[in-house]
């Protein structure tokens, strides 16, 4: 139980400094996709057969009514929402903006984004601090013209969302140690060859409690836990130049 605890807080603690993506997801042979959240925006590369529309649905298991899609077809880019089961989705306002449309081999890649929020009340509104998304898939059944995908075409699937580390953040948590572990008293942390100019350190409960927060201005800093409770604690060190996460264990 612990252990599960430990983790749900470190990614809620992490995912509000981060991008969060769901990895490139293997609809089926020969269509991917990938979804990449922030705070502010959404962007999505669909990778498919260029002869074939291609289409993602986002929060429903199915063609639910109200639910926001977005398809490519042989009238290009659509924002469309789900009607109902067997309803050919209406089109939506375009909240999307078309970052490129290339085809190469055969293959389409298309790359789109928008702002968490649309326009509609019907936009899925999508989050960064959350830990899946729910999701539906479809293509044409040999066909770029939209319409039925028929009955093998399609399917919904649950795609989780872990960070998306810049390489500062990579620099930074690979120079980033703390000693000694467990520790009673007082807890060096080094960052290594980090080079910053300022920074903070902020210490967590394992349910995600704001414990200790404290500057960082050199490379070696200590944090004195003396005080905490044994246990598991978070601890979140930020600088102009990077993020990342370790733990320490108070004995």
């Amino acid at each position: 139980m612990k252990k599960t605890t430990l983790l749900i807080a470190l990614f809620a603690i992490v995912s509000l400094n981060a991008q969060v993506t769901t990895g490139v997801i293997t609809f089926t042979a020969g269509y991917t996709g990938e979804i990449v959240i922030d705070a502010t925006d959404v962007t999505i590369t669909f990778n498919g057969p260029s002869n074939l529309w291609l289409g993602m649905g986002f929060g429903v298991d199915s063609m639910t009514s109200g639910g926001d899609v977005i398809t490519h077809d042989s009238t290009g880019f659509n924002d469309r929402q789900f009607l109902g089961i067997g309803i050919p989705p209406t089109l939506d306002t375009q909240d999307w903006t078309e970052v490129s449309n290339d085809v190469s081999g055969g293959v389409r890649t298309l790359v789109v984004t928008r702002p968490v929020s649309g326009s509609d009340s019907t936009d899925f509104d999508f989050d960064e601090t959350a830990s899946s998304i729910v999701l539906v898939w479809a293509h044409g059944a040999n066909t770029d013209i939209f319409s039925n995908h028929g009955n093998n075409n399609k399917d919904d699937l649950v795609a989780a969302l872990t960070p998306v580390l810049s390489v500062e953040d990579q620099s930074l948590a690979s120079g980033l140690s703390i000693f000694p572990v467990p520790a009673s008293e007082l807890v060096t942390v080094s960052l290594g060859n980090f080079e910053f100019e300022k920074g903070t350190m902020k210490l967590y409960s394992i349910l995600g409690q704001l414990v200790h927060s404290q500057a960082v201005e050199s490379k070696s800093s200590i944090i004195d836990v003396s005080k905490l409770s044994t246990g598991v604690y978070i601890l979140n060190v930020s600088t102009e130049n990077g993020f990342a996460t370790t733990k320490i264990v108070k004995k």
